[in-house]
């Protein structure tokens, strides 16, 4: 089964100042996950937007700052959710920053699904699964 791509994100929403994103569970590995939702254009925040209480402002995801938070990461798995309908769909698509960082600087028009998000019944939060090939594996989330 071939891997998931999608068009590479241009765009962050902000939140006064804030990137914003969904919320992750923990992991029970001990790895703590960020993410951020990634838009490749303007319909697709557009229509995030029009689901989203907050006021929200596009801003371009810039390459400098995808380095400085791979730089300090650690262990941390760091996420972009990418063209998310939404606030609260069911799952979510989504690709490392350090992928979407490579594709930018190489300007290529695609970047590979690397996690699926799943909303927790319980809260409104995000269990995280790892995909391989397109085939999610869980990561104990």
């Amino acid at each position: 089964m071939n891997a998931l791509s999608v068009e590479t994100p241009n765009y962050v929403l902000l939140d006064h100042a804030q990137r914003i994103g969904p919320e992750m569970l923990a992991l029970d590995s001990g790895k703590k996950c960020i993410a951020i939702y990634g838009f490749s254009d303007k319909p697709q925040y557009d229509a995030f937007c029009k689901k989203s209480e907050l006021e929200l402002t596009p801003y371009p995801l810039v390459k400098g700052y995808l380095q400085n938070r791979l730089e300090v990461a650690g262990d941390t798995i760091l996420i972009i959710v990418i063209d998310p309908a939404g606030p609260n769909e069911p799952t979510l698509d989504a690709a490392t920053m350090q992928s979407v960082l490579e594709a930018q600087q190489k300007q290529l028009p695609q970047v590979t699904v690397s996690y699926r998000l799943t909303k927790d019944e319980h809260s409104p939060a995000y269990h995280v699964t790892e995909c391989a090939c397109g085939v999610p594996m869980r990561l104990h989330g």
